[in-house]
């Protein structure tokens, strides 16, 4: 790009600072250009070995990092860096299939994008991204985000937990209570599709892995409470945070 041609699209920035690791010059000029506009300060590096040494220069806080680039794997590229506090990670790539989707989030990515999503979404992403890491650790803690047609739950430090369609209606039931009991014969018929018979642990097993999945991402220890002869009880509701077109 041309000095001429940045000074025209970059307005005053808004402390964003965000490197883009990919190796297609079109769509890479373009991400730029929007990401410009919107107010953030973006570097671009089309592989692996500029990425490592733009990162060390421009010490970004947020990347978004192409799985497929030419010198390095992209996965290893966020397996690198993921976990680390002074970076958030999103995954931007062609490759929109559900396994390389949960593939980029199990290697550390806190999000994942498809290249033929529209770029506001992106730039959405980004501020959502830095807001989350951005807060004070004591702000942070128990917050959990829910995915809802994604079917992931995120905590506040980025760990994510996909849940299955059982799990996703157990939790999304429970949170439509707003603080009142679920009965595990109407959990059993919502989430498990079938009704609850005598001496039936599933409802409670189910529970259990849901609960657990909430513990890896950082959720408080009992979330969910069992609430006598009555069923089961999201505690805290308020902690929880519902994404996506069809979240209430």
């Amino acid at each position: 790009m041309s000095e001429t041609k940045e000074n025209v699209v970059r307005p005053v920035t808004s402390g964003i600072r965000v490197l883009m690791i990919e190796d297609q010059p079109t769509f890479a000029e373009t991400v730029r250009a929007y990401l410009l506009q919107a107010g953030m300060d973006v570097e671009w590096a089309a592989n692996g070995a500029e990425a490592h040494a733009k990162r060390a220069a421009f010490k970004p806080e947020i990347m978004l990092v192409d799985l497929e680039l030419p010198d390095v794997s992209g996965f290893d590229l966020v397996s690198a860096y993921a976990g680390r506090s002074d970076c958030g990670i999103i995954v931007v790539t062609a490759n929109g299939e559900e396994a390389a989707r949960i593939a980029g989030l199990d290697s550390g990515a806190d999000d994942y994008f498809v290249k033929s999503g529209p770029t506001r979404e992106l730039a959405a992403r980004i501020h959502a991204l830095h807001r989350r890491l951005s807060k004070p650790p004591g702000e942070r803690a128990g917050r959990v985000f829910v995915d809802v047609p994604g079917r992931m739950v995120t905590g506040e430090a980025g760990k994510q937990e996909r849940l299955t369609e059982a799990e996703m209606v157990a939790l999304e039931t429970m949170l439509d209570a707003a603080g009142a009991a679920v009965s595990r014969e109407w959990l059993s018929k919502v989430a498990l599709r079938r009704p609850m018979h005598m001496d039936d642990r599933a409802v409670d097993q189910l529970v259990l892995k849901l609960r657990r999945k909430l513990s890896v991402i950082g959720a408080p220890d009992r979330l969910i409470m069992s609430s006598r002869n009555q069923g089961y009880v999201i505690a805290e509701p308020s902690r929880f945070r519902r994404m996506g077109p069809d979240a209430g």
